[in-house]
């Protein structure tokens, strides 16, 4: 699973911050073209991710069919959009997770966010408290700078910097 990769990678002093870091997922949208690969065709298997609660798959459908705009946005949280709250966690445990990465987060047999994702759902206010302190943590990493790091503009892959622009490379922070 690529995310179990990635989140292996990040600094120790991290540790489950990222996983709790998505609970910012509560807030957001996201586009047709994000996840319609859920709806319709899961992994190229032609058919629906089965994680996906049927009832949310239908509605998604609706939303986002499969010829249809691609630019269309839902919110990230069905039942709370505009609350900052535990109810992401919650509906990952409905398989509601709109991203797929965010719903293996519950859905990933033997997975140790599972623990995470049920401790979170039942108990705002651990969330809360473990937030703010994945968020404290994370303003303390120390970017790269300089040739060593950029800022991507798009998060899923690294600059192409085949024109030689160097315009989005960090040069002090």
């Amino acid at each position: 699973m690529k995310l179990s990769l990635e989140l292996k990678t990040t600094p120790d002093h991290f540790g489950v911050g990222l996983h709790l870091l998505k609970g910012a997922h509560t807030f957001g949208r996201a586009q047709c073209s994000s996840f319609n690969l859920r709806l319709y065709n899961f992994s190229g298997s032609g058919n629906p991710d089965p994680t996906l609660n049927t009832t949310y798959l239908a509605e998604l459908q609706q939303l986002c069919p499969q010829a249809g705009n691609e630019s269309v946005v839902t919110n990230l949280d069905p039942t709370t959009p505009d609350t900052f709250d535990g109810n992401y966690f919650s509906n990952l445990q409905t398989n509601e997770g709109l991203l797929r990465s965010d719903q293996e987060l519950f859905s990933t047999t033997g997975a140790d966010t599972i623990d995470i994702v049920n401790n979170f759902s039942s108990n705002q206010t651990a969330f809360f408290e473990s937030f703010v302190v994945s968020m404290i943590r994370m303003g303390n990493i120390s970017p790269l700078t300089g040739t060593d790091g950029e800022i991507r503009l798009n998060c899923r892959r690294v600059n192409d910097n085949s024109t030689g622009s160097n315009a989005l490379l960090v040069s002090s922070i």
